[in-house]
């Protein structure tokens, strides 16, 4: 006997205990029909397999692909957190990051899953800013077939099955709606969860790192936070901190940026000679994504070239400087009357400057700095130690 190609018929049979599968399939021996063949399989059986493919595809997409050594910075703040962040590594405890938005909690977050006893499993990330709260319960928890208006056929896994035997990274916890806290914080105590339609319950064995730029202490007094989630979180906290306390780290991060964006250019030290200065004394609100930003930027307007201060973006010069143009102008005064006494030959210096352009000695430094970096002025000592180039 052979099957024919034709299209098979299938249906369910419900029994009180489990669901089979039933398909039936013609059959024929030299072109006369012999009967059918039916096949009946365990349709729960069927739901496993499904259930074990989609989470190994799972596992293969959410990948961490960053580890501690792609945190770069060798600032006391930023070590000190690394210290901690290693020793959090070898915990199953939940890791609460917090810190300003661009300051890298993700970055962070993967190398701790990176350097866990669950670096092998899965590193499923989530951010309740980008998510409606209608989509949160399905997509975290999952949901079965027909449990709403557009439900797959068969239904679908959840992100934190997605992470079983892994890492969930729940990306701005503040912003969870206040009804999907109490649902979370059911999930994070019991360590099992029941997909939207469906009364099964499903364990879980997951690592929580959540990570926030609120100060959520703030979002309890507002009631936009649940203190009981606060503190079941809030186990092993640590904070990334914002690029403008970890000033030495901003030369090498800008210098690592421009290495990916011209491999084969200038050398790095080479093309931020002339605006070291304004990239350190920037307080860079946006932190180190601002940075990436800004390092691409000049990589497009200066490309084979190294970039002078007043190649900066307007948002750096306009705090730097006060107003956009403004240390351009008096960088050119400067500079003109630093000639005109050497040509002269009259004594010129920071007291003598500040006195004539009616601006603080500082700024006559900053200034004098800038120049300086540019190659246009010499500095030394004495009545007589600013000189043009």
């Amino acid at each position: 006997f052979q099957t024919v190609n034709n299209p098979r018929k299938e249906g369910i049979l419900k029994l009180p205990s489990h669901e089979l599968l039933i398909s039936e399939i013609p059959l024929y021996a030299k072109n006369s029909d012999n009967g059918k063949l039916f096949v009946l399989k365990d349709v729960s059986e069927i739901h496993r397999l499904e259930e074990s493919v989609r989470r190994r595809l799972y596992q293969e997409q959410n990948i961490a692909r960053y580890d501690f050594s792609h945190i770069v910075g060798k600032s006391p703040a930023l070590q000190k957190v690394l210290s901690l962040a290693q020793k959090m590594a070898k915990s199953d405890s939940t890791v609460f990051i917090q810190g300003e938005s661009g300051t890298g909690k993700e970055l962070l977050a993967q190398s701790i899953h990176n350097a866990s006893n669950r670096s092998s499993g899965p590193f499923v990330a989530i951010n309740f800013a980008a998510l409606s709260e209608t989509l949160l319960e399905s997509e975290l928890f999952g949901y079965v077939e027909g449990s709403f208006t557009g439900a797959k056929k068969g239904g679908s896994s959840g992100l934190f099955e997605a992470a079983h035997k892994g890492t969930l990274f729940l990306d701005e916890i503040g912003d969870a709606p206040l009804p999907f806290q109490v649902k979370l914080l059911r999930v994070l105590q019991e360590r099992q969860i029941r997909r939207v339609g469906s009364i099964k319950v499903i364990p879980i064995d997951v690592r929580v790192i959540v990570a926030t730029n609120h100060n959520l202490k703030e979002h309890i007094k507002a009631g936009l936070m649940r203190e009981d989630l606060y503190y079941r979180l809030n186990v092993l906290p640590i904070k990334m901190p914002a690029l403008r306390e970890r000033k030495e780290d901003i030369l090498p991060l800008a210098y690592s940026f421009y290495k990916k964006y011209k491999p084969l250019s200038l050398d790095a030290k080479l093309y931020f000679s002339n605006i070291k200065t304004c990239l350190q004394n920037y307080s860079w609100p946006g932190n180190i994504r601002e940075l990436q930003n800004v390092v691409e930027y000049l990589a497009n307007i200066c490309p084979n070239e190294p970039p002078q201060s007043s190649d900066l973006p307007e948002d750096i010069k306009s705090e730097i400087f006060k107003t956009p143009n403004d240390i351009i102008d008096l960088k050119e005064e400067i500079f003109a009357e630093i000639k005109r006494c050497n040509t002269l030959r009259q004594p010129v210096g920071r007291r003598s400057l500040a006195h004539k352009f009616s601006v603080s000695e500082s700024k006559i430094r900053e200034v004098l700095n800038v120049l300086h970096e540019e190659n246009r002025i010499q500095i030394g000592f004495g009545k007589y130690s600013l000189k043009v180039i």
